[in-house]
């Protein structure tokens, strides 16, 4: 994750020519795309945060947490600001709170009176969450040396104190600074004197929570940290507001991406920034449609991480690296069966037969070349046919998914190995793609080629590996994938075979598949056209194999070819 941070942040500041040097300017031809990139690494982080504070929630003994409709609230942000020497910054901005969805009968679990902040579960929770993220998914923003600005909101009810003692735990305060009540304040506490408002009892709230953060947190402890503490007294709702809530900024956090990076190595390695423009005749006779289905609507199939990327990218190489019109190239995200059907394959059909026929001149016109590329989610069926799953699918009749089986489970879906069987497999599969049906839909559309791609698991895991949905597969002994039963012109591209998994390059924010496909594409910058497939094949096979495995989780990718390229689909070429 960390060298996603490099790529984004040395463009947004944008190298110079030479990698040497520190000084940079803003490029505007990088800036919209790169603060989107390093956007979504930081909604992923949010989203791997947010997933394990909820299961950390979960497992907690009844007395450790407020009640059952208890949760945590993570948000992220990077914050555009300015040093005092006058230069840009990003920061990166992480707060947390602990909050109920109803108050109606809740009491905090701040004993009244009390400023340790392991004496309440809902402070407790926050201190040891922040503890786990900033040393591990944030690890690499919470650097050594980094300066860091700790808010402590830290809140008390209004109930009239008339003495609480003070042991001294975190020292003497004279004449501190603090907000209280959106007012500032000075704030002093001793131990002889002990606590006499609620000013005192909640600024003591925030220094525990603040002895916490430097005495627990170990990236903590190499910062340079300010601490700014928000105080308030709440007399409507009481007891239901002694709650402590956290937010860290990290100034200049990505700093580190200037010095690591160079040009050449945006150049060389990163597929999504320098993309290759041809410069010579377009075109004219393809149409690309490209799928990403990052996102889907039910809980029984997880997000694919990267897919919106894959399909972005995918979009720009088609359009910028082999010359394809933009109104030639449509991307669908989070597509429906229906989508892709209608918004999708139809589309390409119509422009096929379009241009079919005669140009104006009397000569032949060039029949179309027709391209799909898919990321998402897929599945294999009892007899081994692969099938995409698309978005907006129902799953109120699959009982494995959605009946008696799931009753008193509270846990997400996602999180099982969900083995589908007879009915239940037959009524996801009808809402699913099959890619012989896909290879049906285009009968009697006259075109030169077909090309699809599809950066998919069909053998019932994720990107990630995990187990996510499968049909049950009989004789389980004897392999009953096939290849698909597709048209003569076909040639299909698959991220793995039916029964293998395909897997994401994390660090690239791509599936293999596709992240070596537009490395190869790239590399040949002007010379797209002495590409044929056998080389992209041969060469992409090669890559993700070794990569896949030097991260330990080996992928082989896989192709099909209709009957008319059974031994001629090598000399194809992109264009």
């Amino acid at each position: 994750m960390k060298r996603i941070l490099f790529i984004a942040v040395a463009l947004i500041f944008s190298l110079t020519a030479s990698a040497q040097e520190s000084e940079t300017n803003v490029n505007s031809q990088y800036q919209a795309a790169i603060r989107d990139f390093l956007q979504q690494d930081i909604q992923n982080r949010q989203k791997a945060m947010t997933k394990k504070a909820e299961q950390i929630l979960v497992s907690l003994p009844n007395d450790q947490k407020l009640y059952d409709e208890s949760f945590v609230s993570i948000k992220t942000n990077i914050v555009e600001d300015t040093r005092e020497d006058g230069k840009p910054e990003l920061n990166y901005v992480f707060d947390i709170s602990y909050n109920c969805r109803h108050f109606e009968g809740v009491t905090d679990d701040y004993p009244s009176g009390s400023y340790l902040w392991d004496a309440s579960n809902s402070c407790r929770a926050i201190c040891n969450l922040t503890k786990t993220f900033v040393e591990g998914i944030c690890n690499d923003i919470f650097s050594s040396g980094k300066e860091v600005t700790a808010r402590i909101t830290s809140t008390t009810d209004a109930a009239e104190i008339v003495h609480i003692d003070y042991n001294g735990e975190f020292g003497d305060f004279r004449y501190c600074p603090v907000t209280y009540n959106d007012e500032q304040i000075r704030i002093s506490i001793s131990q002889e004197e002990g606590l006499s408002n609620n000013a005192q009892l909640a600024y003591l709230r925030a220094q525990s929570v603040r002895n916490f953060l430097e005495n627990n947190v170990r990236n903590l402890r190499s910062t340079h940290n300010t601490f700014y503490y928000i105080t308030k007294s709440f007399s409507d709702i009481g007891s239901q507001y002694r709650r402590t809530s956290i937010e860290l900024t990290v100034h200049d956090a990505f700093s580190e991406t200037i010095k690591d990076m160079t040009a050449d190595k945006i150049q060389d390695d990163y597929v999504d920034f320098n993309i290759p423009q041809r410069t010579d005749a377009a075109y004219n006779n393809a149409f690309v449609l490209v799928i990403a289905n990052e996102d889907y609507n039910f809980g029984a199939v997880p997000s694919v991480p990267f897919a919106s990327n894959d399909g972005a990218m995918m979009r720009q190489y088609f359009v910028k690296a082999l010359g394809i019109p933009e109104r030639q190239v449509k991307l669908i995200n989070n597509a429906s069966r229906e989508e892709i059907k209608t918004l999708g394959v139809e589309w390409l059909k119509n422009n096929a037969r379009a241009i079919a026929g005669r140009s104006a001149d009397g000569s032949a016109a060039p029949a179309a070349d027709l391209y799909i590329y898919y990321a998402g989610n897929g599945i294999t069926s009892t007899t081994g046919q692969a099938y995409i799953i698309p978005n907006k699918i129902n799953i109120d009749a699959i009982k494995a998914l959605n009946g008696e089986t799931r009753k008193g489970k509270t846990t997400p879906l996602s999180t099982y190995d969900i083995t589908l069987k007879n009915k239940d497999a037959e009524r996801l599969l009808n809402q699913c793609i099959s890619i012989d049906s896909l290879c049906r839909w285009f009968k009697g559309t006259p075109a030169r080629n077909i090309t699809m791609i599809f950066d998919a698991s069909f053998d019932g895991n994720t990107r990630s590996g995990s187990p996510m949905l499968r049909c049950e597969q009989p004789n389980k002994g004897k392999s009953k994938n096939r290849k698909a039963n597709i048209r003569e012109d076909v040639v299909i591209l698959l991220a793995a075979d039916f029964n293998k998994t395909a897997f994401s390059f994390d660090d690239q924010h791509h599936g293999f598949l596709t992240y070596y496909l537009l490395k190869e594409i790239k590399g040949a910058a002007g010379e797209i056209d002495p590409i044929t497939y056998q080389d992209l094949f041969e060469s992409v096979e090669r890559n993700v194999s070794k990569e896949s495995a030097l991260q330990g989780k080996l992928q082989q990718i896989s192709g099909v070819t209709g009957g008319r390229y059974k031994d001629a689909w090598q000399n194809l070429r992109l264009r």
